[in-house]
């Protein structure tokens, strides 16, 4: 017999034993990263199925939003288009007075003034041309279609914020 064997033969239990030994950790290894694998897996799905549930929620939000917008612009043309209709038949009720100045009706000035008013330095110059545009017509149409879009604004915040969480 060679020494190899004598020695298996003189330490079989030790040598059993390490085996043994060995055996139970390389299952142990096993069991345990299959476990650590299947608690990551787990992970993995409820992170997906929590960004899927926000992706669909942005989705969801932003559906909402478009269709807002488009029912307050649909409005918001209905309303102007209404408002155009009726705008001529305010032009004799509006703000501008229509009866015309007469120069007996206005004060004569008793002394000249002693010189022109100084102008600020972001003053703004009118042209006569730009003077002469606007009407009171263009006034009052131009009042009531911003009156208009500020309803039409109000109420498409009123909505957004109602969507929010």
């Amino acid at each position: 017999m060679s020494w190899v064997s004598r020695f298996i033969y003189a330490n079989w239990n030790y040598l059993m034993g390490g085996l043994v030994l060995m055996m139970v950790f390389i299952c142990g290894v096993q069991i345990g990263e299959s476990r650590i694998q299947r608690e990551w897996n787990a992970e993995k799905l409820r992170v997906a199925l929590v960004v899927a549930k926000q992706e669909q929620r942005a989705a969801d939000v932003q559906q909402s939003q478009s269709q807002i917008n488009r029912e307050i612009s649909n409005e918001y043309a209905k309303n102007s288009k209404a408002l155009a209709s009726r705008l001529p038949s305010l032009r004799p009720v509006g703000v501008c007075s229509s009866t015309p100045i007469c120069a007996g009706s206005v004060p004569t000035v008793s002394e000249a003034p002693a010189g022109a008013a100084s102008h600020p330095a972001d003053a703004v110059s009118l042209t006569a041309g730009d003077a002469g545009a606007v009407s009171c017509a263009q006034l009052s149409k131009d009042a009531a279609q911003t009156t208009l879009m500020l309803l039409e604004v109000q109420r498409w915040y009123q909505k957004q914020s109602a969507i929010e969480p």
